[in-house]
């Protein structure tokens, strides 16, 4: 097995992604991602997502009554997907992998959503391919978005927080940014350098900070309540597109349009 994919699969094999998003210190990323889904979803438009781990964005994209197609690498997380998919009629799952689907045509999907590959790509060929895939199958005038995760944050979560500055430190580039080490498990960006990924293919709409700092506040944000929650999430979507916020946040979200 590609090491790649054997470090994926070992890694979702044993953590409970199907509640990730549920948890109270992932509302933010959740509902912000959400909110930017629903701004460009058009009624009647055909939705793939790539890397849908256990469904939380197809299936409640599906039950609001778009078209979805969800693709998921691992089979631990699709036979969960297509679990929480059942009784679905517009909902389709599929087992497949970010950087090859040959199962579809060329400008296929009105939204392609990729919020999980980019976390787990390393070489720079397999990071081209997965985003010349996801464009490939947009349809021209369509939307991508992109999920990635901040370099910043890695290191202020994991490495402050967490305690583990001196593990992280050997991955730490000259200019600050992480080293893609593939037994690392995730992959992480500074957001000048994600954003230099694109070409003339595309035209860049905007970058949005899906939680903010919220992933360094989390014992806070598990104690506030649901008033408190809705209006920390109405201050949020009226600033993560600012570039005061991206650096910091955890998980990125990369909107742009097929030309």
């Amino acid at each position: 097995m590609d090491k790649r994919l054997e470090f994926v699969k070992n890694f979702y094999d044993n953590y409970e992604e199907d509640n990730r998003l549920k948890l109270q210190q992932n509302f933010l990323e959740y509902q912000t991602t959400l909110n930017y889904i629903t701004k460009y979803a058009k009624k009647g438009c055909k939705i793939l997502e790539i890397g849908a781990g256990t469904g939380a964005y197809s299936v409640a994209l599906a039950k609001n009554g778009y078209n979805v197609t969800s693709v998921e690498l691992v089979e631990s997380n699709l036979k969960v997907l297509k679990q929480n998919a059942k009784g679905i009629k517009n909902i389709q799952c599929f087992q497949g992998d970010a950087i090859n689907l040959s199962q579809f045509k060329d400008n296929s999907f009105d939204l392609v959503l990729s919020l999980g590959p980019m976390y787990h790509l390393f070489a720079k060929k397999d990071i081209n391919k997965a985003i010349s895939e996801a464009i490939r199958v947009c349809k021209k005038g369509g939307i991508i978005m992109l999920a990635y995760i901040s370099s910043s944050s890695v290191v202020w979560n994991s490495g402050v927080l967490k305690g583990h500055l001196k593990q992280l430190e050997p991955l730490i580039k000259s200019n600050g940014s992480l080293k893609r080490v593939p037994n690392e498990v995730f992959s992480a960006y500074f957001v000048d350098e994600f954003e230099a990924l694109f070409d003339n293919r595309t035209k860049f709409i905007k970058d949005v900070a899906t939680d903010s700092v919220s992933v360094l506040l989390r014992e806070s944000i598990n104690k506030f309540s649901k008033d408190e929650l809705e209006l920390l999430l109405k201050w949020h979507l009226k600033t993560c597109e600012s570039r005061d916020m991206l650096g910091l946040s955890c998980h990125l979200l990369y909107i742009c349009q097929k030309v």
